[in-house]
């Protein structure tokens, strides 16, 4: 089989300013992303999709090719990551490459190891799986969600559930931004990176990195000094 990591990485990230190319504990943090595809050896083409001179600049100075720069419309803030990986698919084609498998790897989770690429990949190829997600449990129980609704009052989002105790509850799980394989004939035939009959590849919380605020990026520093470099230290 042939497989394709695509590493999205827009200049524009609106909270955190360089998001994607900040440094993190001595280099940009995508780097981590690259190093861990490259070390899996699982991809015949590692593609960075971006519409930065500098990610681009960074990624050839460490060895890897970054053969365009993203489209203006394929990199505002309204931009669908489906449509990115349509256009990378569509591009690579002309060029006469095919892929069986797609791994949409996220520049901004330096705690996703190759470990965890590849066990995502064991995954995808076990059964009927469609795609295989990162996940973590939530942190707080999501059934005692509330919305804001106007005046300020709070409405329960399960009002049946939300007493329940936590004990009784079922386990919740979300994407956790490191990665997703997905079979390129699903992507095609759905139009996501996440149909239907999708898998979920659990990891630890503190392994988990959502970052989009200052906070974010703190806590990504904490938990990467203080757990991951601990439990990978041999």
């Amino acid at each position: 089989m042939k497989n394709i990591a695509i590493i999205p990485m827009r200049k524009g990230s609106t909270r955190l300013k360089n998001k994607n190319f900040k440094d993190f504990f001595g280099k940009p943090i995508f780097l981590y992303t690259l190093e861990y595809a490259k070390k899996c050896g699982l991809f015949d083409e590692i593609f960075i999709s971006t519409d930065s001179l500098e990610i681009k600049k960074i990624s050839e100075e460490n060895g890897f090719q970054c053969p365009y720069l993203r489209p203006d419309e394929l990199a505002s803030d309204n931009a669908q990551l489906n449509e990115v990986i349509k256009y990378t698919l569509d591009f690579l084609t002309s060029k006469g490459k095919n892929f069986d498998n797609i791994c949409m790897l996220w520049g901004t989770a330096p705690m996703r190891t190759d470990k965890d690429i590849a066990n995502g990949y064991e995954m995808l190829i076990a059964d009927d799986a469609e795609a295989v997600v990162g996940i973590t449990e939530y942190y707080q129980p999501v059934l005692c969600a509330m919305s804001i609704e106007k005046e300020g009052w709070l409405k329960p989002l399960f009002p049946e559930q939300q007493m329940l105790p936590s004990s009784q509850m079922p386990v919740t799980v979300v994407d956790n931004s490191a990665f997703c394989w997905i079979k390129t004939e699903a992507f095609h035939r759905h139009g996501t990176w996440l149909p239907p009959k999708i898998k979920g590849y659990m990891m630890p919380v503190y392994y988990s990195t959502d970052i989009d605020t200052a906070a974010d990026w703190a806590l990504a520093e904490f938990n990467y000094e203080h757990f991951f470099l601990k439990d990978n230290s041999s």
